[in-house]
């Protein structure tokens, strides 16, 4: 953890619309090299928070400094060393790929002899190599979603917003965007939300496991906190055992099993990522 001056730093932040109140006496802060988790079910006030951070809407009562600058007096100055993913990603679908993320560069105010360079950087980090000369408009929600952190990527601001991150990805690709935030997380600051608490929490304890690849979770349909849970994981013998161990201790462990892959599988996997001709995946 930090010990530097905070870079994100709530002080009594209040939020109030009419006689409503979305948020109540909230202080918290985040410092550089930090990876914050804002958890917290729909509703909670989350994106109104995340919002109130980025500038988007001032705080009713309270303070909210980014970067040493006053959100309520100095959010330009601010602004310029933020990026934003909102929950729904602000993009064009008139345009194309790369054309918006040029657009978004030269808005960042990122020196033109400098944008390819940049725009290779997060093209890359994003997994967007196979989308870049698409339409917007054609893109899948995954990819969305990552031209979205692409556009947030983009100058390597300061700081960093993620309203809801991995919302529409599948799991290899939540994996890669988790990759992509810890790297930048390492010499920036990061703070990103999520309304799914039980999942974050129980996807965290497996991935913990040792044999254990990657992990999707899928909600079952009518019944309330109850999850269905695919992990990859290698050949090792006993992991089962561990698996159950880590899970039990937490959660209600109903049945496990061990399933080896199908052939639809092994197909569904390898096409998942590869946009069919003429338009994105």
């Amino acid at each position: 953890m930090s010990t530097s001056a905070p870079v994100i730093a709530l002080e009594s932040v209040s939020k109030r619309y009419g006689s409503a109140s979305i948020i109540h006496d909230l202080s918290f802060a985040v410092g550089r090299g930090e990876i914050v988790g804002f958890l917290g079910p729909n509703g909670a006030g989350k994106t109104t928070t995340m919002r109130m951070i980025a500038g988007f809407t001032a705080a009713t009562s309270g303070r909210v400094t980014v970067a040493g600058y006053d959100m309520a007096t100095q959010n330009v100055e601010a602004a310029r060393r933020i990026g934003y993913l909102p929950e729904r990603p602000p993009l064009y679908d008139a345009l194309g790929v790369s054309a918006y993320l040029r657009f978004v560069a030269r808005v960042k105010g990122v020196a033109r002899t400098a944008i390819p360079t940049e725009l290779e950087r997060v093209t890359t980090a994003c997994r967007l190599e196979a989308v870049l000369h698409h339409e917007i408009y054609k893109l899948s929600k995954g990819y969305r979603q990552r031209l979205g952190l692409a556009q947030a990527l983009l100058g390597s601001p300061e700081v960093l917003l993620l309203d809801e991150p991995t919302a529409g990805l599948d799991p290899g690709q939540i994996q890669e965007t988790r990759e992509v935030i810890r790297a930048f997380g390492a010499n920036h600051t990061v703070l990103l939300s999520t309304h799914i608490l039980a999942e974050a929490t129980l996807r965290d304890t497996l991935l913990a496991v040792d044999g254990v690849r990657a992990v999707d979770l899928r909600a079952e349909a009518g019944e309330p906190g109850v999850l269905t849970v695919d992990c990859q994981v290698d050949g090792r013998d006993g992991v089962e055992a561990t698996i159950a161990r880590a899970v039990a201790g937490r959660f209600d462990l109903h049945r496990l099993e061990r399933s080896q892959p199908t052939l639809e599988n092994i197909f569904l996997r390898y096409v998942q990522d590869s946009p069919a001709s003429g338009e994105a995946a």
